[in-house]
């Protein structure tokens, strides 16, 4: 009897090593699965130095299984030294969010990350974000960045990033707003089963917000995350004067999607104003033929040129854009150095 209980406690633990066994294999497949991601990233070679930079701090990170670039500069060709990298030249350009389709067609894993190409963000930065909980909820949609833990640099002097710090603690924040979002989309974290093709009415911005909505009309919660820090050079691209009638296009395009009410434009007033904070101080937007931005100081004001013109901001709603007079805002704020979001005054 004794060794036949013996024999049996024997018999259980090599049953029990080999279901053990298996269980490790299942959760390494697991974790192989879950916690690896491809990253999309368009380009039109604006910032090439920070591109390269971005690359390697990405091909490094372990989560990175691929690194897909979409050229829409065909008359460039564009090459990396990296084993992650491949380079998608399409024969015009599709802008981001047509980009943005075509790179989460051709991604071999489940997860994926769309990234700027004027961005610079922290070591194992992805795998920080798709290694938490929040990303791996069955209930979340699309993780973004938290405005607060962007630095907004220069267009116009800056060709080159230093490589941010991060908090070793992340937060993630519900992100309600499909509107009104700034630069939440500069990186954003998703599956592919939560992704929606982008339409082609809404080729340069936009994109993100579209994702947010349909994301947010299935159910799902989206998120910003906190305690990642990111350098980014504002909208380095999007804003070159080449790109204004398509972006121009976007916004009319955006208000049958997004189901705004379209009206008779309003007449712009010399009485419209927006405010927002700038280094502590109030700065006051003033809407006339062209847009007029002037810092509030005890002693008077100082007026901040812009080249903006009206009809730049204005949509075909009742009431203006905010989205737009706030990326405009933010643009030209950002020659001078980073701003809060924008607030009606």
């Amino acid at each position: 009897m004794r060794f036949g209980k013996s024999h049996i406690n024997f018999c259980s633990a090599k049953h029990t090593q080999g279901c053990l066994t298996s269980s490790i294999e299942r959760t390494m497949k697991f974790c192989y699965i879950n916690f690896m991601l491809s990253v999309i990233i368009p380009t039109v070679q604006k910032k090439l130095k920070v591109l390269n930079s971005l690359i390697k701090i990405l091909s490094e990170d372990s989560s990175v299984a691929e690194i897909l670039v979409i050229n829409n500069k065909p008359e460039e060709s564009l090459h990396f030294r990296r084993k992650k990298v491949r380079v998608i030249t399409p024969q015009k350009n599709l802008f981001v969010n047509q980009s943005w389709n075509l790179g989460v067609d051709e991604i071999k894993t489940e997860n994926f990350a769309l990234l700027n190409d004027d961005i610079l963000v922290c070591k194992n930065f992805c795998k920080k974000i798709i290694s938490s909980e929040i990303f791996n909820a069955p209930d979340t949609g699309l993780v973004g960045m938290s405005t607060a833990y962007i630095n907004q640099f220069k267009r116009n002097e800056y060709e080159e990033l230093e490589v941010p710090k991060s908090e070793r603690k992340l937060s993630f924040i519900p992100q309600n707003k499909i509107l009104s979002t700034s630069d939440w989309g500069i990186a954003i974290f998703g599956k592919k089963e939560n992704y929606y093709k982008i339409p082609k009415e809404l080729k340069i911005i936009y994109g993100d917000n579209y994702l947010l909505k349909k994301n947010q009309e299935k159910g799902k919660q989206n998120y910003s995350v906190a305690g990642l820090y990111v350098n980014h050079i504002h909208s380095s691209s999007s804003a070159s004067p080449e790109y204004s009638s398509t972006v121009g296009g976007d916004i009319k395009n955006s208000k049958k999607i997004f189901n705004v009410a379209t009206n008779p434009i309003k007449s712009p007033s010399r009485q419209d104003e927006y405010s927002i904070t700038y280094r502590g101080q109030v700065c006051v937007i003033k809407i006339g033929e062209k847009i007029t931005i002037f810092m509030k100081y005890r002693n008077g004001e100082e007026l901040l040129p812009t080249n903006y013109l009206v009809q730049e901001v204005f949509a075909h709603t009742k009431d203006y854009d905010l989205r737009l007079v706030e990326k405009i805002v933010n643009d030209i704020i950002a020659q001078n150095k980073s701003c809060s979001v924008l607030q009606p005054s």
